[in-house]
């Protein structure tokens, strides 16, 4: 017979409380300026203090390796401080997980600009845009506008809610924060611009590393989908093209089951970058535009239920015997 010292184990789980927290993220969604992403103007404003345009590249890698440091360690003293203080650490987990995983601002920026674009208001759609990308969305036709926010969709997610999750069940809700602040500081030091490219280069292969598992549980839980194989299996032909493998074999692997063509050039404070053109040769559509964001989630549900569902059972079935 299961009594409350049974009980309190079979929930204090990691696949438990991570269930438990990706359903208060999208249940209870907590407004974009309270959610981690908000921090992203200071960082920036940090970075521009600490980095400076003429300094060495000695300078700026040395920079780029302690400008993480100095945002993560008092994040991590202070998270591991207030957990030992709190009365339940189940509840702590739940609570911060929940506002470290970032999902539903996402869907809400896609739904707005498949609005504008279905209403043929481009302009305000490159604006809602530019707000999520690093590009220069003011020569973005409609098809451009969607092929960014799609490819923003599904790195977004990757970044700030199926990594983050995954390395929560790793290496606990300390380890989440870490990824998550870690995703913040590539995002606010991006080596994707010209003066950010030695300075933010630290931060964007940490990240590359956090994201190399959950981008190959991804690819795995797509190969049982329609074009599943093939897609695989083209990415990995494809992503020798591509700047960063780890996003680079999810974009090419979700855009040819999907049936859209990602990448191809791009501007960056008016330098145009060159991307290979990725996923099939058919242009993505309004009506496509929340099909990436509904792929990973679909496959982050499948992924996260089914794990809470093995280990509770793995776990009753140890307590009852």
């Amino acid at each position: 017979m299961l009594t409350v010292d049974k009980i309190e184990p079979l929930l204090n789980t990691p696949p438990l409380i991570l269930l438990a927290a990706v359903l208060l993220e999208s249940w209870l969604p907590m407004p974009a300026r309270w959610k981690p992403s908000a921090l992203v103007p200071l960082l920036q404003r940090l970075v521009s203090r600490v980095h400076r345009k003429n300094a060495s590249p000695q300078q700026q890698w040395t920079t780029g390796l302690l400008l993480p440091f100095v945002v993560i360690f008092p994040s991590l003293v202070a998270s591991w401080s207030v957990r030992n203080l709190a009365p339940w650490d189940m509840l702590f987990d739940i609570l911060l997980l929940s506002w470290l995983l970032e999902s539903q601002p996402i869907k809400e920026v896609l739904l707005a600009i498949r609005q504008l674009l279905q209403q043929d208001k481009l302009v305000l759609a490159r604006l809602q845009l530019s707000r999520w990308v690093l590009r220069d969305t003011q020569t973005l036709s409609a098809m451009g506008v969607c092929k960014a926010a799609i490819e923003m969709s599904i790195l977004r997610l990757l970044s700030q809610w199926f990594s983050v999750a995954m390395i929560y069940l790793l290496l606990g809700i300390h380890g989440a924060l870490f990824c998550r602040l870690i995703q913040l500081v590539a995002q606010s030091c991006n080596m994707k611009l010209t003066v950010n490219r030695i300075c933010g280069e630290f931060t964007a292969r940490m990240l590359q590393t956090f994201n190399t598992i959950p981008v190959l549980i991804l690819l795995l839980l797509q190969l049982p989908l329609p074009h599943g194989f093939s897609a695989l299996k083209t990415a990995f032909k494809q992503v020798r093209h591509w700047p960063a493998v780890t996003s680079g074999l999810l974009l090419n692997c979700t855009g040819v089951s999907l049936g859209i063509g990602l990448g191809g050039p791009r501007l960056y404070q008016g330098e145009k970058i060159r991307y290979a053109r990725i996923g099939t040769q058919r242009d993505p559509e309004p009506s496509a535009l929340l099909s990436g964001y509904r792929r990973l989630i679909h496959l982050g549900w499948f992924c996260w239920m089914s794990l809470a569902v093995f280990y509770g059972w793995f776990v009753y079935v140890h307590l009852v015997s």
